[in-house]
């Protein structure tokens, strides 16, 4: 039998449990898709507000030591907990961070881990000797720093009430240049520091194209693409442990660096030394061939800064081993201290050249470019009579 008409127009097959609709009128179609985009926007920014919020400030990064922004949310912490004005702040990477935690673990061994020690006891004393009355010092020295970062410190915190008299820079070959790191927004200082709130003041350094700009403000709208670089750190470490259990190394990928990122807070001598070796050859390849005009244009920015604001700078070329020194090309150190010290000149800070300063020994040495307490001490001894003229 034939299926039958229903009497309101559209056919409607027996059995079949429903009707054909009639077509929408253009108009009304339009409608409906542009309401449901604006109520794909209204999800997808709420679902993103409700991961940053949950998420808070990075719980992870902020944990990790090592290899996250742990080491810089703690130092930010304790400065914004200063008690009264730094008449000294030491700024660099591990290479200021170390010798003068050393030399403070040395007078009290129940002193603070590295990370959570932002001070500097034997430098206040020798100050205390000098003249100073009740003298203050503060580490902003934290593990990897590069210049590009020690200007986000400067800029951001070591102003007002906040403003030193003296800031003591310590600086390397590393600190201008590093395999690791692209770029300067590679870094977690940037990273963690620069965001939506002072994105105006850095992006014209730090992202001078308009993608680069447009990449940085969508990292911070969409919470997936901002985290991205977190998720494929988390991936490359459960992949490198992986490979590290099988007892091979991750395709392409060759020895790829421990959470320290090289840096070995215990172990022989020996393989100190060793491991110290194989972490700058890495951080150092292709260091001849690399524009440096960029990284020696933040140290530049960095002392306009403290000249404005009345901040005595002493900017140190940090010893380095013989052994380490020759990882460079042939004449590239030389060039890199006589660049550095035309620079300093020319704002008016004072230069201490340490490099191959012939009373640092092996003996004064952690492994090849960190200084120990013993190194340390020698350390102070050359920057005192810089600081001696200051004195209140």
């Amino acid at each position: 039998m034939p299926p039958t008409l229903d009497k309101q127009g559209p056919a409607s097959v027996a059995g079949s449990g429903g009707s054909v609709p009639e077509p929408l009128p253009a108009g009304r179609g339009w409608g409906l898709l542009r309401t449901a985009a604006l109520w794909a926007v209204v999800a997808f920014a709420v679902v993103n507000v409700g991961l940053w919020l949950a998420a808070g400030e990075d719980r992870a990064a902020s944990r990790d030591l090592w290899s996250g922004s742990g080491s810089i949310d703690l130092a930010v912490n304790d400065f914004k907990q200063l008690e009264r004005r730094p008449t000294v702040v030491l700024l660099g990477s591990s290479l200021m961070m170390f010798p003068f935690w050393t030399m403070d673990a040395e007078r009290d061994p129940k002193v603070a881990d590295i990370f959570h020690h932002h001070e500097s006891v034997e430098l206040e004393h020798q100050l205390s000797g000098l003249g100073y009355k009740n003298p203050s010092v503060f580490s902003f020295a934290i593990f990897g720093q590069m210049a590009s970062d020690a200007y986000i410190y400067v800029e951001e915190y070591l102003k007002g009430d906040r403003k030193p008299d003296y800031l003591v820079f310590g600086i390397a070959p590393r600190d201008l240049s590093d395999h690791d790191l692209a770029s300067p927004t590679a870094t977690f200082t940037f990273k963690r520091l620069v965001g939506l709130s002072n994105f105006a003041r850095y992006a014209p350094l730090y992202l001078p194209g308009w993608q680069e700009q447009a990449e940085f403000l969508f990292s911070h709208v969409c919470y997936f693409y901002g985290k991205r670089w977190r998720l494929q750190q988390e991936v490359d470490k459960a992949t490198h442990k992986i490979y590290k259990t099988l007892g091979t190394a991750a395709p392409g990928k060759g020895s790829a660096p421990d959470a320290q990122s090289g840096f070995m807070m215990a172990g022989t001598a020996e393989q100190r030394w060793e491991n110290s070796l194989k972490e700058y050859r890495r951080r150092y390849r292709n260091i001849g061939e690399r524009d440096l005009s960029v990284q020696f244009g933040f140290v530049s920015r960095l002392l306009q800064v403290c000249r404005e604001r009345g901040i005595k700078v002493i900017l140190i070329d940090m010893p380095l081993t013989k052994a380490n020194r020759d990882l460079l090309p042939p004449d590239f150190y030389a060039r890199f201290r006589s660049q550095l010290a035309g620079l300093t000149g020319s704002y008016g800070a004072r230069f201490l050249d340490l490099g191959d300063a012939p009373e640092f020994t092996v003996q004064d040495y952690w492994d090849t470019s960190h200084l120990n307490h013993h190194g340390g001490h020698k350390l102070v001894a050359r920057l005192l009579p810089l600081l001696e003229t200051g004195r209140n």
